[in-house]
C-alpha cells in the first residue's frame, strides 16, 4: 500500500517496537525476520527517501552499526521522534548492517541449502534470504568513499528477493555445480532461418522453423560451450523446437566429442531458446533452462505477448513465475524478448537482485534498442549485467542477429553495432 513520506517516517519510529516483538526462541533467534523488517522499510520506500541512503558513506553506516546491541530485543535501535529523514535512514541502514553481520557470524555451516527453506515471512512481508553476496566487479571500496545506493549496498553478503515480483511467483532454483572462475558467455544464432507461422487477422504463433545446417550448428555450439568453459550459453527465442531442444539435451548429457575416459568440464547453464508449446491445453512461449549436463533446471514462460505491425498478437497465455537460478558463482534471472525490452513499464527485474539477466530474443534493431535501455537501467540501479541473444526478424542480409555482451560497459551499447553474422560467438563478461 502506498504511503506518504510523512507516514513512512512515523512508521520508521515504530521499528524498534516491531523488532522487539520478533520471537527469538528459534530460527536464528529471529535474525532473519528482524532483517526482513528493516530491509523492507528501506527497500520499499519512495525514491526520495531511498536516495538519502546514497548520501551516507558506508563508514557512517558501520559506525552506527557498532553502537547497537544485538542481544537486546530491539537490537539497541531507538528514536526520540525528532530525527530527520537522513538520520532515520542512517540508523536503519546501520541496524541492517549489524543484523547481517550477526547472522553471518553465527553461521556454522548447518543452515539449510534448499532454496525452499530460505523463505522468510513476517508481518505481511515475504522474501527469500539468499546466502550469497553480489559479484564484486571492482576492488573493495574504502568505506569512507562508498556511497552506493541502497539496492547495491543495503545488504553486502546476503540478498532478499521478494516471493512475488510484479504479480509473478518467484522460484529460487539451484544448479548443482562446482564453482570455477569463468566469465565466458556463448551466443548461438541461426543464419538464413525461415519461420512458418499459423496466422489469423488477429493472432499468430510459430509452428515450424527452417534452419539450414541446424543440427550441425547446435552440436558445435554445445561442444564449444564446453571447450570455452561457458558460464552461460544462450540460443535465441522461437528457434528451438522440441526436436532441437532434445538434441541440445542429448549433446549436453552424452558429450559425444569427449575421448574415452576424458573428464567433462561442463558449462554452467544453457538456455535452449524458446518455442510456442501447448501445456495443459494452453499455448505458451517457453524457454527451457538446462544445466551443463542436460538436466532441466527451469522452464520460463514469457510474460508479455508480442503484437506485430499488423496488429496480430502472439497467441500465448502469459507466464506467472519468474525463475532465479543460483550457481556458486552468481545469480541468474531470465526473460524472453518483450519481458525485458518493453519500455512502457519500469522493469521488475531489479527486484530479483541477480548478477546476470539472461534473455533469448527475436526481433529487429528497435527490439534490441529496448533491451539496451532496460539493461542500462539494471546496470545503474543494481549493477546487474544483461546478456541478450536475439535472432534477427525480419531476416537481415548482413547478420543473423544481435548480441548484447554482459561486459558492464553501457556506453558502448548501440544496436547496429551489436550485429553478429556467425552462428557461434563467445563473449567475456
Amino acid at each position: 500500500m502506498d504511503i506518504t513520506d510523512e507516514q513512512w517516517r512515523e512508521n520508521a519510529f515504530r521499528i524498534p517496537i516491531d523488532l522487539g516483538a520478533v520471537p527469538r526462541s528459534e530460527d536464528d533467534d529471529g535474525l532473519r525476520q528482524a532483517m526482513l523488517i528493516v530491509w523492507a522499510v528501506l527497500a520499499k520506500t519512495s525514491a526520495t527517501i531511498k536516495h538519502l541512503y546514497s548520501l551516507i558513506p558506508e563508514s557512517a553506516i558501520l559506525e552506527f552499526a557498532a553502537t547497537l546491541d544485538m542481544q537486546a530485543p530491539d537490537c539497541g535501535l531507538s528514536f526520540d521522534g525528532t530525527e530527520s529523514y537522513q538520520e532515520i535512514v542512517k540508523r536503519l541502514g546501520g541496524c541492517l548492517r549489524a543484523l547481517e553481520r550477526e547472522y553471518i557470524e553465527r553461521d556454522l555451516g548447518s543452515r539449510p541449502t534448499n532454496p525452499r527453506d530460505w523463505l522468510v515471512e513476517h508481518a505481511g512481508h515475504c522474501a527469500y534470504l539468499i546466502p550469497m553476496g553480489r559479484i564484486a566487479w571492482r576492488d573493495a571500496r574504502d568505506p569512507a568513499q562508498d556511497m552506493r545506493n541502497f539496492d547495491q549496498r543495503g545488504l553486502l553478503r546476503l540478498r532478499f528477493v521478494p516471493a512475488v515480483v510484479d504479480g509473478a511467483r518467484v522460484q529460487i532454483l539451484k544448479a548443482e555445480r562446482m564453482a570455477r572462475k569463468s566469465s565466458a558467455f556463448g551466443a548461438v544464432l541461426f543464419p538464413d532461418a525461415i519461420f512458418e507461422c499459423d496466422e489469423t487477422p488477429t493472432r499468430f504463433f510459430v509452428k515450424a522453423v527452417g534452419i539450414p545446417n541446424g543440427e550441425a550448428i547446435i552440436s558445435e555450439a554445445c561442444r564449444a560451450a564446453h571447450a570455452e568453459h561457458c558460464l552461460t550459453t544462450v540460443f535465441p527465442e522461437l528457434m528451438i523446437d522440441p526436436q532441437s531442444r532434445g538434441l541440445i539435451q542429448t549433446q549436453l548429457a552424452e558429450k559425444p566429442w569427449l575421448a574415452e575416459g576424458e573428464v567433462p568440464d561442463a558449462p554452467g547453464i544453457v538456455v535452449a531458446g524458446s518455442w510456442h508449446e501447448v501445456e495443459h491445453g494452453q499455448r505458451y512461449n517457453i524457454a527451457t533452462i538446462f544445466d551443463g549436463h542436460g538436466v532441466q533446471i527451469a522452464r520460463h514462460k514469457k510474460r508479455m505477448a508480442y503484437k506485430d505491425a499488423q496488429g496480430r498478437v502472439e497467441d500465448i497465455q502469459h507466464g506467472t513465475e519468474l525463475a532465479v537460478v543460483v550457481l556458486e558463482e552468481a545469480l541468474f534471472g531470465f526473460g524472453i524478448c518483450l519481458d525485458f525490452c518493453n519500455r512502457c513499464y519500469h522493469t521488475p527485474y531489479g527486484w530479483l537482485d541477480v548478477d546476470f539477466t539472461i534473455v533469448p530474443s527475436c526481433g529487429n534493431e528497435v527490439t534490441m534498442d529496448g533491451h539496451i535501455r532496460t539493461a542500462k537501467d539494471l546496470h545503474n540501479e543494481r549493477n546487474t549485467r544483461s546478456f541478450v541473444v536475439q535472432q534477427a526478424y525480419p531476416p537481415l542480409q548482413q547478420a543473423a542477429g544481435f548480441v548484447l555482451n554482459p561486459d558492464g560497459n553501457p556506453s558502448s551499447w548501440v544496436a547496429n553495432q551489436l550485429l553478429t553474422g556467425v552462428p557461434w560467438s563467445i563473449f567475456r563478461g
